[in-house]
This record gives C-alpha cells, sequence and structure tokens, in this order.
C-alpha cells in the first residue's frame, strides 16, 4: 500500500473514531439533551433531516471504498486526503462545540460551531469535485459521485446552511 492510500486509511480510521467517540462522550452524558441538537427543526423538516442523514452516510460509504481503488501513481491522494481531513476531524468538533454554546451561548461559539459545519460543507463539495476529475477512473464513479452529492447535500445545505437558521442564536 503507497504512503498515500496509508495516509488516507489512517484520516479514516482516527477521523471516524473521533467523530464517533464525539458522539458517544457528549451524548452519553446525561447532561447533555439530544434533543436540544434539532433546535426549532420539527415534524416533517425532521424526518427530512434523518432520511438526509442516512442518505450522506450511505453516501460516504459508496465513495469511500472507491477511492480506496484509485491508482496512487495515476491520482494524487494530497487533496483527497486534505478533504477528508477536513471533513472528518471538524465534524468531531461539532457536537462538543453545540453543548458548548447551549451552556454559554455567546457570539465566539456561535461562530465556531458555524465554522466547522462549514469547513465540513466545503470540504465536501471539494471532494465532488476531485471524484468527478479521476481519470483513468476505476468502474462506480458515477456511484461515487452519487454518493458525494448526498453526503455534501447533508454536510453544506442543511449542516451548514439551513440548521443554524434553527438553531437558537
Amino acid at each position: 500500500m503507497s504512503m498515500e492510500k496509508f495516509a488516507f486509511v489512517l484520516i479514516n480510521v482516527l477521523g471516524g473514531i473521533a467523530v464517533l467517540g464525539s458522539y458517544l462522550l457528549w451524548l452519553s452524558n446525561p447532561m447533555h439533551d439530544a434533543g436540544l441538537l434539532w433546535g426549532s427543526i420539527a415534524g416533517m423538516a425532521r424526518m427530512a433531516y434523518v432520511v438526509s442523514m442516512l442518505a450522506a452516510a450511505a453516501g460516504y460509504f459508496a465513495f469511500t471504498p472507491w477511492i480506496l481503488r484509485l491508482d496512487p501513481t495515476q491520482t494524487s491522494f494530497t487533496a483527497i486526503n486534505l478533504c477528508f481531513a477536513l471533513i472528518l476531524f471538524p465534524s468531531a468538533m461539532w457536537m462538543p462545540l453545540t453543548f458548548e454554546y447551549l451552556a454559554v451561548p455567546d457570539a465566539w461559539r456561535w461562530w465556531a460551531m458555524r465554522g466547522v459545519l462549514m469547513v465540513v460543507g466545503l470540504a465536501s463539495l471539494a471532494l465532488i469535485w476531485l471524484i468527478a476529475r479521476v481519470t483513468p477512473a476505476p468502474s462506480g464513479k458515477a456511484a461515487a459521485i452519487a454518493g458525494a452529492v448526498f453526503f455534501t447535500l447533508q454536510t453544506l445545505a442543511f449542516d451548514a446552511l439551513i440548521w443554524p437558521r434553527y438553531f437558537p442564536q
């Protein structure tokens, strides 16, 4: 395995642990009410969010293994690895920052929370562009692009742009 692919796997493993770990640690604390994370999103809008989150997760599992199949002699993993790092590590910061903001609602925490969501969303958008540019591409490129689009719809549109409008400010 090339060093670039090894770095890709390492970013995904460590970043995945960081994201899931942050969710586990913050949601397992009885002082943290997970319902507060929804803000004023309710009813059908919440259902749309849940569907989008599931589609985004499925999308992640569509494009990530596809990227692993790329030939590192023909595709530079540097930008791909940067995108994954900018998706996973700020994602791990979102929930702690959100609960920090709920505990002490000030402008700094609000913009820090919004900032990590925007970084994730923009890195997701860049990932679509990188996947689309891969040539030669292994089979399944259309599915990888579709997965990245669903992922970006969640991270950029729903999380970074829509969710803050329904969250207490």
